[in-house]
């Protein structure tokens, strides 16, 4: 049974791997949007943009709330050799930044599965940015839309850096401690066995 201690520190664990990491990034003012579309399968070329979706794309949600996040995945039966990966990067007007509050300041906006590749609500005058995710890793596609957003991360303050190093402490002691208990119970083992088969021995010796 897993203790109250082991599954807190799994929740630590699970808590700051959303707030560190590969897509940790907080986007300028003027990316009003970002826009997922690929396929199911991963073959293809569509592993890297599966990867991003459910790890980058997850930090980076994280820290830019009010940017819509949304994803429209191919579905198997339609999904071709030729079906495109494509991330559509949503920029703010000239016009539309002098008269909007910055992203942040917008109400929240959550992470949704559509089918069109531009949402409905888009602004007209906005400018649209396409990375082509096709074949590429994960780390890739981060890399290219940092540079086109013009993004910066997040940076670990000491705190995180001191919970990332007492976690990882307990990582270590929790596998030495379970290491060392499989052992014993091996050891324990292999003396039981002795045991009875010595008993066995002296039982067929005096039969």
């Amino acid at each position: 049974m897993v203790s109250l201690s082991q599954r807190m520190r799994k929740l630590q664990h699970k808590l700051i791997a959303i707030r560190l990491g590969p897509g940790a990034l907080v986007l300028p003012k003027d990316v009003k949007r970002i826009h997922m579309r690929f396929g199911e399968k991963i073959n293809g070329g569509h592993m890297g943009p599966r990867k991003f979706w459910r790890h980058e794309l997850i930090r980076l949600k994280y820290h830019n709330p009010a940017v819509p996040m949304t994803v429209d995945r191919i579905r198997e039966e339609a999904q071709t050799p030729e079906s495109e990966a494509i991330m559509s990067v949503h920029f703010a007007s000239a016009d539309a930044r002098q008269t909007s509050s910055s992203a942040t300041s917008s109400p929240a906006s959550t992470d949704s599965t559509t089918t069109a590749t531009t949402p409905s609500d888009a602004d007209p005058t906005e400018r649209v940015e396409t990375i082509n995710m096709k074949n590429k890793t994960n780390s890739e596609i981060l890399q290219q839309l940092t540079q086109l957003t013009k993004a910066y991360p997040i940076e670990p303050t000491e705190g995180d850096k001191e919970e990332l190093r007492l976690l990882e402490e307990q990582r270590v002691r929790s596998e030495r401690d379970s290491k060392m208990y499989a052992e014993h119970r091996a050891r324990m083992k292999r003396e039981r066995e002795i045991f009875e088969q010595g008993r066995n021995d002296l039982a067929a010796q005096t039969a």
